[in-house]
């Protein structure tokens, strides 16, 4: 959470008191009907309302401030994950100059029938990439998403306060076997203030954009049945879409290398082109709506934050709401 300090003067008694106010504080990306990003913009440019409640808010552009990139890249790597796995190996050199910068720090996560961490949270390109390149599939079943981001979660929880924290999943849009419900980690991802972004693909379209030889290298025969494995779990929930879209990030599919690589800039730009929406937490306790709109554009950010009491919340830190 962010504090913001008031020091109020009393001439009559000649004392001094020191009141503490949650601010909560909300990553946004604005863009126009071509989906380009709007820079530029002026406070007087945002409403933003709290519970359906106009409130007054801050707003900064996010170069203006002096807050790292924290990201967490959870990588699915099971059985199917072969092809997929192909291109996110040959794309991990983008992740330190296009998403973290020179002061951020990436980990590398891979999830199947449980979750490993294959690289700690680094600011070393060469480390990250190394954790790229050795990315295999698993000879495993599923594809835990939601108890990989609730891992990540954790990994945050112990990280210093003051960064911008974000979560790329590589994978398929839907969970398969997690133990962890969705609607924890929605609630977790609100209370952290962490963005979470998708970069999702289809299973057999994958496997049609990769060169058989390199299939034959990677370890990963291709399944013809992950197609209509898909299209059974089609009823399922989008997971990936729903996380996203409640975080303010978003989903965004890729099916070729080129695909993947356009959609790691397209991540770079929009983190580094933000908006910082600032507003003081109000009553009661739980969670708020939050809606934050700009005439002509359209806006992408999380849908809400959880109000807690001071006493309640003094461990925060970091921007919780």
């Amino acid at each position: 959470m962010r504090w913001v300090f008031f020091l109020v003067g009393l001439s009559a008694q000649d004392v001094s008191f020191r009141a503490t106010v949650p601010l909560v504080l909300v990553p946004a990306t604005v863009t126009d009907a071509k989906g380009q990003l709007r820079n530029g913009l002026e406070r007087e440019a945002f409403t933003v309302t709290d519970n359906g409640r106009v409130v007054q808010a801050g707003v900064e552009p996010v170069e203006w401030t002096n807050s790292p990139v924290a990201i967490a890249i959870l990588v699915q790597a099971n059985a199917t994950a072969g092809p997929a796995l192909l291109k996110a190996g040959k794309a991990g050199a983008m992740i330190q100059p296009l998403l973290i910068g020179e002061r951020g720090a990436a980990a590398v996560l891979t999830y199947a029938n449980s979750v490993i961490t294959s690289q700690e949270f680094t600011n070393d390109a060469v480390l990250v990439t190394r954790a790229f390149r050795a990315l295999k599939p698993r000879n495993e079943g599923a594809g835990r998403m939601l108890d990989a981001i609730s891992a990540a979660i954790s990994m945050f929880q112990r990280r210093p306060a003051g960064e911008r924290r974000v979560i790329l999943v590589v994978g398929e849009s839907r969970d398969r076997g997690s133990e962890t419900a969705l609607e924890a980690v929605h609630e977790a991802l609100q209370r952290e203030n962490i963005q979470l972004y998708a970069a999702t693909y289809s299973n057999f379209k994958t496997q049609w954009t990769t060169r058989g030889t390199e299939l034959k290298q990677a370890g990963a025969p291709m399944d013809l049945t992950a197609g209509i494995d898909a299209l059974i779990r089609l009823g399922q929930t989008n997971t990936a879409e729903a996380l996203a879209a409640a975080s303010g990030g978003r989903k965004i599919g890729f099916s070729t290398l080129k695909g993947l690589e356009r959609l790691l800039t397209r991540l770079g730009d929009e983190l580094h082109g933000q908006y910082f929406v600032t507003f003081p937490a109000s009553a009661p306790e739980g969670f708020h709506s939050i809606s934050i709109t700009v005439p002509g554009s359209a806006v992408q950010a999380r849908k809400g934050y959880w109000a807690t009491s001071a006493a309640n919340d003094s461990r925060n830190e970091g921007g919780r709401f």
